[in-house]
């Protein structure tokens, strides 16, 4: 009887080794796959960081150029600002000439 209890034992070892070896095998796909998983997101973040950053750029550069470049805004109220510049001036020399 030892003997059949050594073999069932050493058959239930084999057994278990077998199904440790199979989800050792799915588990190091597994592991695989989320490795590749995140290189592939790492490259897909390096690249978006590089999106970004040539908008925040972009951006800058925008607000240089609104500050440099008045708006439409601004150059109406400039026009209306000399052209009551010139009617006093006009008042002035008229004033001047009575």
């Amino acid at each position: 009887m030892p003997q059949t209890d050594f073999q069932e034992q050493l058959g239930r070892i084999i057994d278990k080794t077998r199904l440790l070896l199979i989800r050792n095998s799915a588990l190091a796909d597994e592991v695989k796959a989320l490795k590749d998983e995140r290189d592939a997101l790492k490259g897909e973040l390096l690249a978006r960081e590089g999106e970004l950053e040539k908008l925040r750029l972009e951006v800058e550069y925008l607000r240089v150029a609104s500050v440099v470049s008045p708006s439409a805004e601004d150059r109406r109220n400039a026009a209306e600002m000399i052209s009551n510049i010139v009617r006093e001036l006009d008042r002035c020399i008229a004033d001047l000439r009575s």
